[in-house]
């Protein structure tokens, strides 16, 4: 039976061709998983390393170390952490990716940004912190002189320059401001600073109309951006501690826990 069908097969030339063709398209198809597998590196990942906090030069020397690529996509500018550093990035690190995968990277930026110098004159001074929060400038050091009119702003200055409505300025400059002093001492509630870092408690104390005085921080300490205060001279005591405005409380840093 089995040699009469065989027989049969080799007489019939479209069946023998039909039955070629089928084995030619298998073998063929299998080759093309091969080679699929071979272009796309099948089951052959990276782990993704960790970019953050490195510069430009080592993220390069990494890369290429993981046969991987990169793009940078954007950049911030954070005075906090140090210029030209990755500070993000896509993927994340530990996950796994295939060989020459690019990575988007997030800079921060070398160069601070400029901005234009708001118009504050004659605002208050809470008024005035909070537009110069909103162009990312500093309040520096507040002056008070003789004028009716308590805490409104008469001037402003950087480095003892007075700097005007429309000028451009670095993102992070600290701005001095000119108050008036009023007609009498005028006194205001001592903050708790306790427990706040730097930027937090310079918010605070700038609202009140106070400055920061001597900053003191402990051996410990690594990173002043992230240190808290844990004592201040002079102390909050309660709510009838009174301060006269335009003077300075010190401040000690420590550790967060």
């Amino acid at each position: 039976m089995l040699k009469q069908i065989i027989i049969f097969f080799k007489n019939n030339i479209y069946l023998k061709h039909t039955g070629l063709a089928l084995v030619t398209l298998f073998i063929l198809f299998f080759i093309w998983l091969y080679s699929l597998d071979v272009y796309t590196l099948h089951n052959k990942k990276i782990l993704v390393p960790n970019f953050s906090n490195y510069t430009l030069d080592d993220v390069d020397s990494i890369a290429k170390a993981h046969n991987l690529r990169y793009i940078i996509i954007d950049s911030i500018y954070d005075r906090s952490r140090e210029k030209g550093i990755c500070v993000n990035q896509i993927p994340k690190d530990s996950s796994f990716v295939k060989k020459n995968r690019r990575i988007y990277l997030t800079i921060n930026a070398k160069r601070s940004k400029k901005v234009e110098f708001p118009d504050i004159y004659d605002l208050s001074l809470r008024q005035a912190v909070r537009k110069l929060q909103q162009y990312d400038l500093e309040i520096g050091e507040l002056f008070y002189i003789p004028d009716i009119a308590v805490n409104k702003v008469l001037s402003c200055e950087i480095n003892g320059l007075k700097i005007n409505e429309g000028q451009e300025l670095y993102v992070g400059s600290k701005i001095d401001l000119i108050l008036g002093e009023g007609l009498k001492n005028e006194k205001v509630l001592i903050p708790n600073l306790i427990g706040l870092t730097r930027e937090e408690a310079n918010i605070i104390v700038k609202s009140k109309s106070i400055n920061i005085g001597v900053e003191i921080y402990t051996n410990s300490v690594l990173d002043s951006n992230i240190a808290i205060i844990y004592k201040q001279k002079p102390m909050f005591k309660d709510e009838e501690s009174f301060i006269k405005i335009g003077s300075s409380i010190d401040l000690f840093f420590e550790n967060p826990d």
